[in-house]
């Protein structure tokens, strides 16, 4: 109980209701759906005043009600406002009851019911996409999802913005060749989505999830399964935008959803990559998780998240340098300058460190640990 209660408060602090939401919800204005569906590789619509443009030089997308729908949904509820158009797919129409249902129970939203009429269902295309960030989730499901993806599939705006093609250049290429070494095709979708200002109103923590599932919208003339990669496991499980009882609902009749690893730890997933033939050299060349301080060669060595992934390398493969992780800085040093983690969730990645590590840094690990729990517990007092 305690851990739901303290993702609810975080979340629950983000969700940003501006001058703008309060008069639209006072004057019961929807938001509403274009209804016409566009197709091509560069394309725009508005939605609730506001630009919103995809692109993908290398492969055609569809900008549809559902994709729109996925997009929005979340960030409409979240402002007490009705989401609306005038038809949609009648198997995502019937699945927004079911993701209300998971996020009202959460965070307290309400359960506006969006307004379409249902349109004729589709048939899905036969391929299986994978969002793919090049970060741990996403190299895992890469190598041991079953059935595998046969696209990877990176997004341009979520974590890195899309100006920044002194990142997402390398990026791209580096995609390009975990896509020939592995056997499967590739595309890059850049978009402002998370610039708009009605999803902003809206924190990344719960609004990725949904983020995710709207690229596969996009794809749906290529793809007909949509991977999304679990970012914490089956035992460790939380309200969060991204899970395996939320990610299936935003599925359609041409589009099926599923996640992907939260059967296993992510410290498993690291010991099973650095053993796997092919993924092992991929993963030295080319890993990214740096979200906070991300470079054209890769991770900063000194967040979160870089410093977790030192830390985890160091137990299952010590041996392994990758090229895209800098450690000027020592590891306990590293720790001991860490700000405090915010989230049971985000813990629970390094307490299952715990007495794997050498011991200086275990300490270092420990007490960080030790800390962070003394100020959530504060925080819920």
């Amino acid at each position: 109980m305690a851990l739901t209660t303290n993702i609810k408060i975080r979340i629950m602090k983000y969700v940003k209701p501006k001058l703008h939401d309060r008069i639209a919800r006072f004057l019961n204005i929807p938001v509403r759906i274009p209804s016409l569906k566009k197709s091509g590789h560069d394309l725009c619509t508005r939605v609730d005043g506001h630009f919103l443009h995809v692109r993908s030089k290398r492969t055609k997308l569809v900008l549809s009600p559902e994709a729109l729908g996925t997009a929005f949904l979340l960030p409409t509820v979240a402002t007490s406002r009705r989401l609306v158009g005038d038809s949609c797919d009648p198997v995502w129409l019937e699945n927004t009851q079911r993701i209300l249902d998971h996020v009202n129970e959460w965070w307290e939203w309400g359960s506006i019911r969006p307004s379409f009429a249902a349109s004729n269902p589709g048939q899905p295309s036969r391929g299986i996409g994978l969002a793919f960030s090049l970060g741990v989730d996403s190299f895992y499901s890469c190598f041991f999802a079953d059935p595998p993806p046969d696209l990877l599939i990176l997004a341009a705006g979520f974590d890195v913005p899309v100006e920044r093609k002194d990142i997402l250049t390398p990026m791209c290429n580096s995609l390009a060749t975990v896509a020939e070494v592995s056997g499967k095709d590739w595309t890059m979708i850049e978009t402002n989505l998370r610039r708009h200002r009605l999803f902003r109103r809206l924190s990344w923590e719960a609004s990725h999830g949904a983020a995710v599932a709207f690229l596969g919208h996009l794809l749906q003339e290529h793809i007909g399964s949509l991977l999304i990669s679990s970012s914490y496991d089956q035992e460790h499980l939380g309200p969060w935008g991204s899970h395996p009882d939320l990610d299936p609902c935003w599925s359609s009749s041409r589009l099926s959803i599923r996640s992907m690893g939260h059967e296993v730890s992510r410290s498993e997933k690291i010991r099973r990559l650095v053993n796997h033939p092919v993924a092992r050299p991929l993963m030295k060349d080319y890993l990214r998780v740096c979200w906070e301080n991300p470079s054209s060669l890769g991770n900063c060595g000194y967040c979160h998240k870089c410093v977790l992934l030192r830390m985890t390398l160091q137990w299952h493969a010590p041996d392994l340098k990758l090229r895209t992780l800098p450690e000027d800085i020592p590891l306990v040093q590293a720790i001991e300058a860490l700000p405090l983690i915010t989230n049971n969730l985000s813990l629970n990645f390094r307490r299952e460190l715990v007495g794997h590590l050498d011991r200086p840094i275990d300490r270092a690990l420990q007490k960080l640990i030790r800390r962070s729990e003394e100020s959530i517990q504060q925080a819920g007092d």
